[in-house]
């Protein structure tokens, strides 16, 4: 339509203007530089996701598995996106059994989101990790406290499920903080799964009585931040930016090198893969 065409032209010449204009850049850093130093002197040097200290030993042998999770979190990114625009067309009522599409296009638009709420709320009297931010849950795999991998799984399915019906709704949250809680779930997963499949493979046995290191896997905490920079990553087509946000985040340099190619590797996957599924509609 015409209004789509004039709002993405304006989308298209204010990207432009910004782009070309070093003084809004001035201004978005000094502004940036600015709220960072308040927030600072307010909440002091409290982070939001809390880092203990550990060491990747093997970096270089271990990153094949850190390309393997960066697969991982592609797909759930994309399972993601797809379950969001799945209950889009629901909410619309596009789709799903006539009485199911009669009944939402019926219904005003304004109580859809009480709909979203509610199913919301449901969920969390399950399993209340995956409610708000989720911070809670993913600071303790950050702080090297192992959970379940069904346990994991599970709240990465219901996260996913809700984050969904609540995006969809029209209820305001953002997919910021829950894609840095699904990725979390994903790779600490992953690490119980390697773990597993190594002691399965009695590899473990066989590395650790070797004298030199040969292979040292890395603990959760590792897995779990560069899961969720891979799913933001993932996201957000923004690699880059997802592992400098989570570098800001954690301040630990050590991660930089797995970080960057998972979350290369899952925007990659992610593209490719919604690029099919798109294909396969059409």
């Amino acid at each position: 339509s015409d209004g789509d065409n004039n709002s993405d032209g304006s989308t298209a010449v204010q990207q432009q203007s910004l782009s070309s204009n070093q003084g809004s850049v001035t201004a978005i850093l000094i502004s940036s530089v600015l709220a960072a130093l308040v927030a600072r002197g307010i909440l002091g040097n409290e982070l939001a996701l809390m880092l203990v200290t550990y060491d990747i030993v093997t970096p270089l042998i271990e990153l094949p598995l850190y390309i393997l999770l960066g697969m991982s979190c592609g797909v759930v990114s994309v399972i993601f996106s797809q379950t969001a625009k799945l209950f889009k067309n629901v909410f619309e009522g596009n789709i799903g059994p006539k009485p199911v599409r009669d009944a939402f296009n019926a219904l005003p638009a304004k109580y859809l989101p009480i709909i979203g709420g509610i199913t919301c709320g449901i969920v969390g009297i399950f399993y209340p990790q995956i409610l708000f931010f989720g911070y809670d849950t993913l600071n303790k795999l950050l702080e090297d406290n192992t959970l379940p991998t069904s346990l994991l799984l599970t709240l990465l399915a219901a996260k996913t499920f809700t984050t969904a019906i609540c995006a969809s709704s029209g209820l305001v949250g953002g997919t910021l903080a829950p894609s840095l809680f699904l990725g979390g779930m994903v790779g600490a997963s992953f690490h119980n799964i390697a773990c597993d499949s190594l002691a399965t493979l009695h590899l473990s046995d066989t590395i650790a009585s070797s004298s030199d290191v040969i292979f040292d896997l890395a603990g959760v905490p590792a897995y779990s931040m560069v899961g969720a920079a891979s799913v933001l990553a993932a996201i957000f087509r923004a690699p880059l930016t997802a592992s400098l946000l989570m570098f800001e985040i954690t301040r630990n340099y050590e991660v930089l090198l797995p970080l960057l190619a998972s979350a290369g590797v899952a925007s990659l996957v992610s593209d490719i893969l919604e690029r099919k599924v798109e294909e396969a509609k059409s």
